[in-house]
């Protein structure tokens, strides 16, 4: 399935499921979809698709926010309250969950995923020693980000540029299991992506103007790091 966004920045949950009809199912029900007539928060524009491996469900969520805005009437300061609606989305996999949009929607969704599933969707951490080895396949690094860095006064530590080895940033290489997050062109099989993949499972992926991402380019990621591919 092709989905258009204009975020380039997902956050990866492992889930696991054996099939996603069950939770189709509910997301679908009445009480769960989204009614800002009723001030009711829920799911919205639901799709499903594929089979296999490759099954998905791909969804929006509208979360209800109360709001409150500072105002001067009459030389009084006064609280005016209001609603503002806030937008995540996802796309749910068999063992995989990939959000994008706004953090209160995407927790309130992830929430209600465990309610009716019972399986409790875990941000993937992608581990130092991991990052390290999807370097290895990146045709050259630009951003490297460390942290807690054994050194006198260098505590955080972004480095930039065309690194193609690791000697290329000596003398900091010996502190790569601090890494952070990695950043760096990938050959994908949907096309030449600049990749960045953070420890916190957050991943940014390069998009073209007005693309659509092919939902199966977030299984080829979570593959890499997985190290299946």
């Amino acid at each position: 399935m092709n989905i258009e966004t204009k975020k380039t920045s997902f956050q990866y949950y492992e889930f696991g499921v054996n099939g996603l009809q069950n939770l189709l199912d509910q997301l679908c029900a009445k009480e769960n979809v989204c009614d800002l007539g009723n001030h009711r928060p829920g799911f919205f524009d639901i799709l499903h698709d594929g089979k296999g491996e490759e099954e998905n469900i791909v969804t929006g969520f509208k979360e209800i926010l109360l709001r409150e805005t500072e105002v001067l009437e009459a030389g009084e300061v006064k609280i005016l309250k209001h609603h503002a609606v806030a937008e995540g989305f996802l796309v749910i996999f068999r063992d995989l969950i990939v959000t994008f949009g706004k953090p209160a929607a995407v927790k309130s969704a992830i929430m209600q995923i465990f309610r009716f599933s019972k399986i409790e969707p875990r941000p993937l951490f992608i581990s130092p020693e991991k990052l390290l080895k999807i370097s290895d396949r990146m045709a050259f690094i630009k951003t490297l980000a460390l942290d807690r860095i054994e050194h006198p006064t260098v505590k955080n530590l972004r480095i930039d540029g065309r690194i193609e080895t690791l000697s290329d940033i000596s003398p900091y290489h010996n502190y790569v299991s601090n890494m952070t997050s990695i950043k760096g062109i990938l050959n994908t099989p949907f096309g030449i992506r600049t990749i960045k993949i953070a420890c916190s499972g957050n991943v940014k992926i390069s998009i073209k103007k007005c693309e659509e991402i092919d939902t199966r380019l977030f299984l080829w990621a979570y593959a890499l790091i997985k190290g299946i591919k």
